[in-house]
């Protein structure tokens, strides 16, 4: 089973970019966003304090720098042969300050300077040090992360069947009595022993390999209500909201749930919002932009009478992050590609009632959606 990447997929990522910077005549671009960071190189840090940077020129090799605890890390996880390192912050030369200068060294003949986004404060310490060149904010590694190749779609694929599992833990050990904070620590436990049989290869990552949320009753109305001690009891709606990564990749699959007997009014809801997310999915094909995909749910969801009870979009892209773009949202007019990875979950959400949410994670390929997560939802399947 795959778990991550091979160094040939970071070999072509830095070729791409020097690719684009040279067709845009840019000398070279720095690379500060973490998850850009893990998708240029293979080296996945907790942000702190400490800056960890990539610079990739527009010919040459590139120059990964890191504090010198992560060294050790960077040696065995990346590509590169040229590792600078630094020993802390602030020191009595500012980091991004150093990088700098080792870059001005190593490099000359500047035309213009990049950065994949970042604070003022970075702009402005690249846009001092580097007097009379252009610097510009670049999205290239944004844009190559919108589409995911055969080895992405790949660990995808085995994260789904995680985030299936965790769901399936879920339904078999929900009970009346069992508070929110016990059944959600018990599927993560259950679902990353069986990760640790399975996979040669574990890459933490913020949130850990698996995990989510779990509200129960009216607390489900709430979209991102965190664990609780509230226990849960019979007739109350669950929403079972989990998710697990492989090689760095996450998947979330989210069911609604019932304790025991269902009402008319839950069904109602229920089935309204697993229409208008199935219709969402059907719509997520090549040429449809992202607009026109929330579009089709909330659409539906308001011509059925519960537009007072939407809370947000129909769903977001997935990939390296929990939430990263495309997003599928009235404000989002990007135009669907195979390859891009979604989530698919409009919700309605009842104050003092319950909420209602499915979500699958969805390839857009040339033909039918392919969903990655395959839990069954229908009602008749999920009451516990």
């Amino acid at each position: 089973m795959l778990t991550k990447l091979p160094t040939s997929s970071y070999e072509k990522r830095i070729k791409q970019v020097q690719e684009h910077l040279t067709k845009n005549e840019t000398s070279g671009l720095f690379v500060f966003n973490p998850y850009n960071i893990y998708y240029m190189t293979g080296l996945f840090h907790f942000p702190t304090e400490r800056p960890i940077a990539l610079f990739v020129p527009q010919n040459g090799n590139s120059i990964l720098f890191v504090p010198v605890m992560e060294l050790e890390e960077a040696r065995r996880e990346t590509i590169f042969q040229d590792i600078r390192h630094y020993f802390e912050y602030p020191g009595t030369i500012d980091p991004i300050d150093w990088m700098i200068h080792e870059v001005q060294q190593e490099y000359n003949n500047w035309h213009r300077v990049s950065m994949d986004g970042g604070s003022q404060q970075l702009f402005n310490q690249l846009s001092d040090r580097f007097i009379k060149v252009d610097v510009t904010v670049d999205t290239i590694v944004h844009h190559l992360r919108l589409t995911k190749d055969e080895q992405e779609v790949e660990l995808l694929k085995n994260a789904a069947m995680y985030s299936d599992y965790i769901i399936q833990v879920g339904m078999e050990i929900a009970k009346p009595g069992i508070t929110e904070l016990e059944l959600l620590q018990e599927m993560s436990n259950r679902t990353l022993e069986k990760m640790v049989k399975e996979l040669v290869e574990i890459i933490y990552v913020p949130g850990g390999p698996v995990g989510g949320l779990v509200p129960s009753g009216v607390r489900t109305a709430m979209p991102h209500a965190l664990p609780s001690a509230k226990k849960l009891q019979k007739g109350e709606t669950q929403i079972l909201s989990c998710g697990a990564n492989v090689g760095g990749y996450r998947v979330e699959c989210e069911r609604t749930c019932f304790i025991g007997d269902v009402s008319k009014e839950q069904e109602k809801a229920f089935q309204v919002m697993a229409t208008a997310q199935q219709m969402a999915i059907e719509a997520m094909r090549p040429g449809m932009s992202c607009a026109q995909v929330d579009a089709v749910a909330l659409d539906y969801i308001k011509k059925e009478g519960y537009g007072e009870y939407l809370l947000h979009r129909t769903g977001h892209g997935k990939g390296l992050e929990e939430h990263e773009a495309p997003w599928i949202d009235e404000g989002d007019s990007t135009i669907l590609t195979p390859g891009m990875v979604l989530s698919s979950e409009p919700g309605i959400y009842i104050e003092g009632f319950s909420g209602f949410r499915h979500s699958d994670t969805i390839v857009v390929t040339e033909g039918e959606p392919l969903v990655l997560t395959k839990f069954p939802k229908s009602i008749d399947k999920l009451v516990i």
